[in-house]
């Protein structure tokens, strides 16, 4: 339970430092940036610590198409959010874990009893509630149509992505799976770049100045610690478990906006964050 905790912690920042990134240099340049900076960070973790990567070609063949699924997703996740409001996108994505939870116990045999199904089903939900705006739709936002398959296709494919991370944590350990999946994403948000380049070239949205670059490392480093802490816990313990406790990273993002931007919490919140709370206790069990 304390690996999801981790995951959470730092995915909830990873999605503040992102939010704030969007809007200075551009969801492009941010996407990239971040990506880019977690390839280099994990490589360095990998030669400072010697860690051999002689299994890698165990879990290749379904690891880089997890890398692709994971570009997409990265993709989807951003044109929800251009296309409709966080009202919308955010509860969805923090409905991901239950892909994973399905997914182990079904194929990894994982066993969890009647309180530990309760605990994870309470957490997921008191999540998904939390990340919800019902302010917002009730004053009669209407959410596009068009926002609804991105961000149901966002959700699917981060689900999957982090029960094949979690699969092959198991398999090859944690560091092996966690290197080639990042590695191989920025690759290829690497190659699309060059090509978009060469042959739209676009405008950069805003200046790359350091402090943006900065930003945008700061938050690959954030979103590379989480995943670290969510592979090491899906290796050493139940995925379902691990999965369960780390959706309740969208609580960061929504309180992060109240106390940074002066946001007025809803009562969805409150009853959210107390479902999360009774979900964790029946966890902790």
């Amino acid at each position: 339970m304390i690996y999801g905790l981790g995951a959470a912690i730092f995915w909830g920042l990873a999605d503040l430092f992102a939010a704030f990134s969007g809007r200075r240099v551009g969801v492009a340049a941010t996407v990239l940036l971040s990506q880019v900076a977690a390839a280099v960070a994990i490589s360095v973790v990998v030669l400072a610590s010697g860690h051999d990567l002689d299994r890698v070609a165990e879990v290749a063949g379904w690891l880089i198409p997890v890398a692709a699924v994971t570009a997409v997703a990265y993709v989807s996740l951003y044109r929800a959010l251009e296309l409709g409001p966080i009202a919308l996108v955010s509860p969805l994505l923090a409905s991901y874990a239950v892909i994973p939870v399905l997914l182990a116990v079904i194929f990894l045999d994982e066993s969890l009893g009647s309180i530990e199904i309760t605990g994870a089903a309470v957490t997921i939900v008191g999540a998904v509630v939390t990340s919800a705006d019902v302010r917002s739709l009730r004053t009669g936002t209407r959410v596009r149509s068009a926002a609804l398959p991105w961000a149901l296709a966002s959700t699917v494919l981060f689900g999957t992505a982090a029960y094949a991370l979690a699969w092959s944590a198991k398999r090859v350990g944690w560091l092996t799976s966690l290197w080639l999946v990042r590695t191989s994403t920025a690759l290829l948000f690497v190659v699309a770049a060059v090509v978009v380049i060469a042959v739209v070239r676009p405008a950069l949205r805003g200046r790359l100045s350091t402090r943006a670059v900065a930003l945008c490392a700061l938050l690959g480093l954030a979103d590379l610690a989480g995943t670290i802490s969510y592979s090491r816990g899906s290796e050493v313990g139940l995925v379902s478990i691990v999965t369960a406790v780390s959706a309740t990273y969208p609580l960061i993002p929504v309180f992060g906006g109240i106390a940074l931007l002066d946001e007025r919490p809803a009562i969805n919140h409150y009853i959210g964050v107390a479902m999360v709370i009774a979900g964790l206790l029946l966890l902790g069990a």
